[in-house]
């Protein structure tokens, strides 16, 4: 079996400046960063023949980037792009007919050339059947699980120890890499007071981390694939720096990168809402910390390792007295991600289940009604749930109840009410979008 070739795209220029300009195509930034990381899977994980040769590399790369394309504007997340639609359609339909074509001819080139051209036009010839029917997907268990609960206790102060180089070195173990480190726009964001007084410009300072999964290409995390394991690391780290995509990562052996400053806004948490006990806080990019865990998010659960917990809950200690942030405020990102088009929560599903919180010494947050539903009246639907094995989080049923109490309080029907809190969250989201002419002080800090 051959070794997992991630990001194999990238080694190839012209298919970096291609992949560049296929994805300049796409709206949404999110949207962008999936496709991007669904071609390059796809080109990866092709058979090393494939791979090996210009005109067969170049055909499994446009067949990749047309299938992720196409993925992303005709299925479930509905994204759009800058591109006919027919036109991208009828070449979407075509594209299994012309990659047979091209495994029929491979296929009797091999077995022109001998038993080894057999077998390669065979790998090749079961690669496609996998594409063409994918087999069904099962959730692997991770190799090592979470501890449940918390080590140690929350420290009273964390200094930083010394900086040596691109490391940092804090008192409570934790260890900072520089070497991806960016500095992006500063923050700014409006906060938007629950007692319905006008938002506040805010800023420079965090009010909360949103935790992710990077879902990126992954080898088997065993000793046997450990060079595979670096470099994919390595590369997922500098595609992030240079688009500035969250503020931390932490690999699979708990090393933490820091890839945008903690004082700027970076890519990560898209449209969103959440909620503390005084503000209502919208697309979270810029009034929350993106951190990120190296990992494959599914149904299961996401796969992360021990020593990843145990980054996590340095870093977590360490921003939250850097910044002074409520336990409310660490929020994975499956719960705050939203599609505002069709009014539905779970627009990424990201540690939408099994976020190891206690391990963190942060409260549950699935028991937490969520302020999208309570407040803005989005709703979820059945492929949300299909997403999550069939199972939500409790405090979506307690915001749904909520819901349906307020409208009978008020004396509206469901759908009224609902109707009139969108209206209300598309007049804060045009505000939010915004971020202010003007710089503002906040909480002490100015611009």
């Amino acid at each position: 079996m051959s070794k997992p070739r991630a990001f194999a795209a990238l080694e190839h220029g012209p298919f970096r400046r291609r992949l560049d300009r296929l994805s300049s195509r796409i709206v949404d930034p999110v949207d962008k960063l999936w496709f991007i990381q669904r071609t390059l899977r796809s080109f990866g994980e092709a058979p090393t023949l494939f791979q090996r040769f210009p005109a067969l590399r170049t055909t499994v790369f446009y067949y990749g980037a047309l299938e992720s394309m196409g993925d992303l504007v005709f299925g479930s997340r509905k994204g759009h792009v800058a591109f006919p639609t027919p036109v991208l359609w009828a070449f979407y339909r075509l594209r299994h007919p012309a990659l047979v074509l091209i495994v029929v001819l491979m296929g009797y080139g091999a077995f022109q050339i001998g038993s080894y051209g057999y077998l390669r036009g065979r790998e090749g010839a079961e690669w496609l059947a996998e594409r063409v029917f994918p087999s069904p997907q099962f959730t692997v268990a991770p190799a090592t699980a979470p501890a449940a609960g918390r080590i140690g206790s929350i420290p009273d102060d964390i200094w930083l120890a010394s900086r040596e180089g691109d490391q940092e070195l804090w008192s409570n173990g934790l260890r900072i890499s520089t070497t991806f480190e960016t500095r992006g726009e500063p923050r700014r964001f409006f906060a938007f007071p629950r007692d319905g007084s006008p938002p506040v410009l805010a800023g420079p300072a965090p009010v909360g981390i949103v935790y992710h999964a990077s879902e990126s290409d992954m080898a088997p995390f065993s000793k046997e694939f450990k060079v595979d394991i670096l470099k994919t690391t390595t590369d997922l780290l500098g595609w992030l720096s240079r688009r500035q995509i969250y503020h931390y990562v932490i690999d699979r052996f708990g090393q933490v990168y820091r890839i945008v400053s903690d004082e700027s806004a970076s890519v990560h948490a898209g449209i969103s809402i959440w909620a503390d006990d005084q503000n209502f806080y919208l697309n979270l990019n810029d009034s929350f910390i993106g951190v990120a865990f190296e990992s494959a998010w599914s149904a299961g659960g996401d796969v992360v390792t021990t020593a990843q917990i145990q980054a996590a809950s340095n870093l977590t200690d360490l921003l939250r007295l850097r910044y002074g942030i409520s336990d409310l405020n660490c929020v994975p990102h499956g719960l705050v991600s939203v599609n505002p088009v069709k009014g539905l929560i779970g627009y990424h599903a990201d540690w939408a289940r099994n976020f190891p919180f206690a391990a963190l010494g942060l409260s549950d947050k699935y028991d937490v009604a969520p302020p999208s539903v309570t407040a803005f009246g989005f709703r979820y639907d059945a492929e949300l749930v299909a997403r999550l094995g069939g199972k939500l989080w409790p405090g979506l049923t307690r915001a749904e109840q909520e819901l349906v109490e307020r409208a009978e309080t008020e004396g509206l029907k469901l759908t009224e009410l609902r109707s009139r809190l969108q209206t209300e969250y598309r007049g804060k989201l045009a505000t939010a979008n915004s971020r202010g002419d003007s710089p503002v002080v906040s909480g002490g800090a100015s611009y």
